[in-house]
């Protein structure tokens, strides 16, 4: 006891205090018991001690395990993957990135600074070079969708991506490997039309099939039955669907054709009149199914949304291009389905501005107004030798 008292007053009135090492501390704290008047006094040794040297800096560290103070550790923080975490900035200057970034990490920064904010990659953000030919692709594969297969599956639609992109290259002049992010970005087209086309015919299947508006038992129990009997053996393609005749000329179906591919003179359909003269039987399925499918969103009697996806509807629209064709072969001795086809085209033509394809060109000059032009040049020259020859 007299020996933990000397060592705590040498080391509070020296001037220089060092540590009190762990020996002595253990030998001052492990002593018989004192009493209680001693071990007052050693406290409050103690406690000026501490004050001086600052115990929980000097003393703690050599303390044993069981008298330093105790403190959570800090949590670890998630270590992310080398290809995202960000480069760590040098002491000296903050906006000095390292240098250990290689040019596949610069790659991946740009393409990622080429997609929109839903992450998608766009045609605008793509260099110069790359969106010509893609926009050019994206024109072709909307085409095929619309008059080959409007609804490909996997492998299909796969295919029809690389030969709209071989064509490309092909019209380009000059060849160009297909990168995967535009590949993706063209095989969206396909869904974006299909969407784009049953968002136009959704304001017209009111008015067209006598839809009612309401929340009432009544105007829900008329708009299911009516909404069944139209899909009954495609009762909805006929332009008299009381009596049911006049299969495939509903104006509806003219209106669909007109604004999908002949809303102005740049539309697809005036642009490739090789594809779209006579319209093709695909593209009038198409507009079909997205007819049914604006129906099918009234058969609870509410307008409920159904999506217009490839996998709910491609049975949908191969069973209407089997029915167009199977049309097609029964009236083939009064070709009934060319001739509607060919009437869709050219109103849908009509619609658009363009001039029709069988019109006569008006730069065309008949022979009698050569000959007149050619008269008058010749008596001109007469008549100007004559006045040259008086001077």
């Amino acid at each position: 006891m007299i020996l933990a008292n000397t060592l705590c007053a040498t080391h509070v009135h020296s001037p220089h205090p060092a540590p009190c090492s762990a020996r002595a501390l253990a030998l001052a704290l492990h002593v018989d018991r004192p009493p209680a008047c001693a071990l007052a006094l050693l406290v409050g040794r103690l406690s000026s001690l501490a004050r001086v040297l600052h115990v929980n800096k000097l003393i703690a560290p050599v303390l044993p395990q069981h008298f330093a103070p105790r403190t959570a550790p800090a949590p670890t923080p998630p270590r992310l993957p080398a290809r995202l975490r960000s480069p760590t900035p040098d002491a000296g200057d903050k906006r000095r990135r390292s240098s250990s970034i290689d040019s596949d990490d610069l790659r991946t920064v740009q393409s990622q600074r080429t997609m929109g904010s839903s992450g998608r990659t766009r045609a605008k953000d793509l260099d110069d070079v790359t969106k010509e030919y893609t926009v050019l692709a994206i024109d072709i594969y909307r085409c095929d969708v619309s008059v080959k297969q409007a609804f490909p599956d996997s492998t299909t639609e796969t295919t029809m991506v690389r030969s709209a992109w071989k064509d490309s290259c092909e019209e380009m002049g000059e060849g160009m490997g297909l990168p995967p992010t535009v590949a993706r970005l063209i095989a969206s087209r396909g869904s974006q039309l299909r969407g784009e086309l049953k968002t136009k015919l959704r304001p017209l299947i009111d008015n067209a099939y006598g839809f009612k508006t309401g929340q009432n038992k009544k105007t829900i129990a008329f708009n299911r039955k009516l909404a069944e009997e139209l899909k009954e053996n495609s009762t909805f393609a006929f332009k008299d669907i009381v009596n049911k005749k006049g299969l495939y000329k509903n104006p509806i179906i003219q209106s669909g054709v007109n604004m999908m591919w002949f809303a102005n003179k740049k539309d697809e359909g005036p642009r490739h009149p090789e594809l779209f003269s006579p319209l093709p039987i695909p593209a009038l399925a198409l507009v079909l199914t997205a007819i049914e499918n604006n129906i099918d969103e009234r058969l609870t009697g509410i307008r409920t949304d159904v999506p217009f996806t490839a996998n709910d509807y491609r049975a949908v629209y191969e069973s209407h291009v089997k029915a167009l064709e199977k049309f097609e072969v029964h009236t083939i001795k009064y070709k009934l389905m060319h001739k509607i086809l060919k009437r869709l085209h050219s109103v849908g033509r009509f619609h658009s501005g363009a001039q029709a394809l069988d019109a006569p060109s008006t730069s065309t000059l008949s022979k009698s107004v050569l000959d007149a032009a050619l008269k008058e040049y010749e008596q001109s020259e007469t008549t100007d030798d004559e006045s040259n020859a008086e001077e």
